[in-house]
């Protein structure tokens, strides 16, 4: 009867251990591949100093995520413009999705500029947005680009000042195809009614304005992804440069 128990205790244990080696067997099919070596993204975009740039080679870092949800922003191999990596942003349609990531910005920032690469596979639902780049004073987004769900085209968002209306502009008719990488960038100087904001798609300068009544005077944030619940799509972001003076 010992000889049995003792093999019952060894019969467990070696189930236990199987169980731990399968266990690390998939842990180790499902890591991420990264290339820490990358050299880093560059932008000739205003701003005197770099807040932030990363190709997301193993870590989100200097960026700071938020999820919630069904919504994950995960280090991701299976895509990436530059290195062997990028960040993947998932948000669905279920109640409470969402997944951001934002740089914070100095205080008293009056400038501030935004350059990196996106790559929208999955879209949402009709009639909302996957983003690309958003800008914060306060607690309150002022102005971003987004590709609209419908028709796949880029559009400018501004809050007039108050933050309860916004202005929109379409700034390509033509339809963003998904699963491709574009190249999104976006300057904003706050200066109350006489601010500036400046938008470049795939090398093009698609906008520029310097008579944007956004109503603040300073920035506090570029934040990528959305910060609305149920804003559902997928995006990989690659190479990002935050700059702000």
């Amino acid at each position: 009867m010992s000889k049995l128990k003792k093999l019952g205790t060894a019969g467990a244990v070696g189930v236990m251990l199987s169980g731990g080696l399968i266990f690390a067997s998939s842990q180790a099919a499902n890591a991420v591949t990264c290339n820490p070596n990358t050299t880093a993204p560059t932008s000739t975009l205003a701003g005197t100093n770099v807040v932030a740039a990363t190709s997301f080679e193993g870590s989100i870092v200097p960026f700071v995520k938020t999820t919630a949800g069904t919504g994950t922003a995960n280090i991701s191999s299976s895509q990436h413009q530059k290195g062997l990596c990028s960040v993947k942003l998932h948000v669905t349609a279920d109640s409470g999705s969402i997944a951001k990531m934002s740089a914070s910005l100095s205080s008293g920032t009056k400038t501030a500029s935004a350059d990196g690469w996106f790559n929208i596979t999955t879209a949402g639902v009709a009639g909302n947005d996957v983003p690309y780049l958003r800008f914060f004073s306060g607690g309150n987004r002022i102005a971003d680009i987004y590709r609209y769900n419908s028709n796949g085209q880029l559009w400018l968002r501004v809050t007039n000042p108050g933050g309860t209306t916004f202005t929109y502009t379409k700034l390509k008719s033509s339809s963003i195809p998904l699963n491709t990488w574009h190249h999104a960038q976006m300057t904003v100087t706050a200066n109350g009614s006489q601010s500036t904001i400046k938008v470049w798609f795939d090398g093009a300068a698609e906008y520029s304005s310097s008579v944007v009544n956004l109503g603040v005077s300073s920035l506090s944030a570029v934040q990528l992804g959305a910060e609305h619940a149920r804003q559902m799509g997928d995006e990989y972001i690659d190479d990002v440069v935050v700059r702000a003076s």
